[in-house]
């Protein structure tokens, strides 16, 4: 257990660097001209430590809701898929609509945000998924 969830953290942020830096090549900047014209917008990227930590936060929330989801989805792939999903209703829609409900910020920048961690939520709970299966992770 403890090989899998190391692993499966490390694998995870390394997920979240490649998205991160996909979207930095792609010139996908999640929105700061929408925020701009509103004054918020942050002037440049947020310090790496800041970065890593979330990425890690984000890492071990995964993990674990991985490790209460596994076995309950009939397949080791819809585990994965369960996973990412449940956590991504959280990061995506649920903090989307927080936010317009209680700001004056526009929606824009935010669902485009959403749709993003949408895919990689969902390619960590398939990564967590092949890992546990690879590892021969008993439930």
């Amino acid at each position: 257990m403890t090989r899998f969830v190391f692993l499966a953290v490390v694998l995870l942020m390394l997920l979240q660097g490649l998205f991160a830096f996909g979207a930095d090549y792609l010139r996908v900047d999640g929105g700061r001209e929408a925020l701009a014209a509103y004054g918020v917008a942050r002037p440049g990227s947020p310090p790496e430590i800041l970065t890593l930590g979330v990425w890690l936060l984000e890492a071990l929330g995964l993990t674990a809701l991985f490790l209460l989801i596994q076995g309950r989805g009939g397949a080791w792939w819809l585990d994965g898929l369960l996973t990412g999903w449940i956590a991504w209703i959280f990061r995506g829609p649920l903090l989307v609509l927080t936010v317009e409900a209680l700001t004056r910020l526009p929606r824009d920048p935010w669902w485009g945000i959403a749709v993003r961690t949408f895919f990689l939520y969902s390619c960590g709970g398939l990564l967590l998924a092949e890992l546990a299966r690879r590892l021969d992770l008993r439930r």
